[in-house]
């Protein structure tokens, strides 16, 4: 794996406010309706800078461990990237490529000290690609909710390097204050 792991990180807005509610709501209240809400929200940024992913030949949520001990029971970026799919078609394909085979600590609102340890959690085998010959040679575009240390993007761009990504861009809903 030469280089960075990861490129670039894009987000379509700031984790506060309004479209901070939404994602609380939909993350942790369980309100599913937001998930196409979201898809719009990611496939509108995508149509806006498309000069920037032209090269991004595939499309990868971040994903839910859903075994034993879940936090949840349901994929949310998934979904949201389902959305996306339905909306962008052919245009920015959407494929499960990376598999979260554990399940990890949360980091929202941890200081960093904690997100550290979690980030190492991570960085050790939590996410896996199965089939690496879907992965060989492309350029991927990571999609997730919430981007506040970056460590679970970066984990799952390692992942997909490992795999033989030739690049690996992330892009989140909202981006967190960085606090130290």
């Amino acid at each position: 794996m030469a280089g960075r792991p990861i490129e670039a990180i894009y987000a379509v807005g700031n984790y506060e406010g309004a479209l901070r509610r939404a994602i609380v709501s939909y993350k942790y209240g369980g309100d599913l309706r937001w998930a196409r809400t979201f898809g719009t929200l990611l496939h509108g940024f995508l149509r806006r800078h498309s000069t920037w992913f032209e090269e991004c030949g595939v499309v990868c949520p971040v994903p839910t461990f859903l075994g034993p001990g879940a936090h949840r029971s349901w994929g949310h970026v998934e979904l949201m990237c389902a959305e996306l799919a339905w909306l962008a078609g052919a245009e920015w394909p959407v494929e499960n490529l990376v598999a979260k085979v554990a399940e990890t600590e949360p980091m929202s609102a941890k200081a960093r000290p904690a997100r550290s340890r979690i980030a190492r959690q991570l960085a050790y085998g939590a996410f896996v690609v199965p089939v690496p010959a879907h992965v060989d040679g492309r350029r991927v575009l990571v999609i997730d909710d919430v981007c506040a240390s970056g460590q679970t993007l970066l984990s799952t761009a390692r992942a997909l390097r490992r795999a033989g990504a030739v690049e690996v861009s992330g892009l989140v809903l909202a981006r967190a204050r960085w606090r130290p």
